[in-house]
């Protein structure tokens, strides 16, 4: 069986443990059964983007959608995967790819009527607040900005990239504010921080994860919680978003500081302060999307896209081909998800058209995945997270579905908008 063959039926295998809901919901803690990274909302989304390669997919996309909104109950809003942003950004990328009969009625607390105008209204207008709120600084006259604010996860960046999917997509008119004050609110913070401090610097006490190696502070790298999720938003947005002043300087200034930081064909999850001073230690996950070379190198191929400049993609080939001429079983991922996993490498070589690093990250993606089918019944793991799009079973099957030319290729909305990579 061809490579392309086994990834197909490894996704529609993971698809097909993942088909009842209420399966679903039981294996995952209550708090997340809704979410785009744990639960619900990321196995519709899945269901939905298979609709077109699998009998019935779509009728479970919307099983799994109304049992989101459902357990949605008063969580509080958090960026797109969690919070009724998260079911927003789930019904955005992949309602398209569904019949209107098969979408839920609402999404995101919005009235009745179009379930995804409804949804990009809400997410906007939230993006806003986040967006209009102040930043305390580390140091006076600073304007850092704390990581939550601006992150994929829980911040700006997520939320508008979403909005811009939606911006192109047909409904410009609801997602312009909230898109509009995102990117303004990234470009003060790219162009702010001090001459020793970018904006996105933060205190050791309140960067993500622990931080060894940088007693002071450090200026976080990657796409998830670091500027490399900034730096995707801002040379998308120049590509394909409505004009905005400073945001070009910005998505330099960003791309330039990373250039600065690399070393040895890849980057620190952290590089102290001053800026250019050189990388320092520091956790995560290094060959990952969400800190390592992957994503950070999708970032800097899409600025230099933006910008018309290939120094930028010169690099992130090089980061992108230094990983694939190593063995897989050394790279620092963690299981075969997207986010610290092999199935992000996937993706990111994927839409980086970098195919003997797609290759390698497919077979040892297979390899993670030949075992018992990965959902219900069963836990998945201690933390019953395992089912869902970040770092579940979900996610997996949609980067080997992609991988295998299961998934529409000419959707308004790229599914993997949620990550930045597309």
């Amino acid at each position: 069986m061809t490579a392309g063959r086994e990834a197909a039926a490894a996704a529609l295998r993971i698809a097909d443990s993942l088909a009842d809901p209420v399966e679903v919901a039981r294996e995952v803690p209550a708090d997340r059964r809704h979410t785009v990274c744990d639960g619900l909302a990321g196995t519709a989304l899945m269901h939905a983007l298979l609709a077109g390669a699998v009998p019935g997919a779509a009728a479970r996309a919307r099983a799994h959608w109304r049992l989101a909104a459902e357990t949605l109950g008063d969580a509080r809003p958090d960026g797109v995967y969690r919070g009724p942003g998260g079911l927003a950004a789930s019904l955005l990328a992949g309602a398209e790819q569904v019949s209107p009969v098969e979408r839920p009625g609402r999404a995101g607390g919005g009235a009745a009527g179009d379930p995804v105008r409804d949804a990009v209204r809400w997410l906007s207008a939230r993006t806003e607040v986040i967006a209009g709120r102040p930043w305390p600084g580390p140091a006076p006259g600073s304007a850092t900005c704390p990581w939550p604010v601006y992150d994929v996860m829980s911040g700006l960046s997520g939320t508008g990239r979403v909005l811009l999917a939606a911006y192109g997509a047909g409904w410009a008119a609801e997602a312009a504010p909230g898109l509009m004050a995102a990117q303004s609110a990234l470009t003060r913070m790219v162009l702010g921080g001090t001459p020793d401090r970018p904006g996105w610097w933060q205190p050791a006490g309140h960067l993500p994860g622990p931080a060894p190696g940088h007693p002071e502070g450090a200026a976080v790298t990657g796409a998830a919680h670091g500027i490399a999720g900034p730096l995707a938003l801002l040379a998308l947005s120049e590509t394909a978003g409505p004009p905005m002043g400073g945001r070009r300087a910005a998505v330099r200034a960003a791309a330039d500081w990373l250039v600065t930081v690399q070393e040895n064909a890849s980057w620190p999850p952290r590089a102290g302060a001053p800026a250019g001073s050189g990388a320092g230690a520091g956790s995560g996950r290094r060959d990952a999307w969400c800190y390592g070379a992957p994503g950070i190198a999708r970032a800097l191929t899409l600025a230099s896209t933006a910008l018309g400049d290939p120094a930028y993609a010169r690099l992130a080939d090089l980061a992108l081909t230094a990983l694939a001429e190593r063995p897989a079983a050394t790279w620092d991922t963690d299981g075969a998800g997207l986010c610290h996993g092999s199935a992000g490498v996937l993706l990111c070589a994927l839409r980086a058209g970098h195919r003997p690093l797609a290759e390698s990250a497919a077979r040892l993606t297979l390899h993670l995945v030949s075992g018992p089918p990965p959902g219900p019944p069963g836990s998945p793991d201690a933390a019953g997270s395992g089912l869902g799009l970040l770092g579940g079973a979900a996610g997996t099957a949609l980067a080997l579905a992609q991988y295998a030319g299961l998934l529409p290729q000419c959707s308004r909305v790229p599914w993997d908008c949620l990550l930045l990579t597309g």
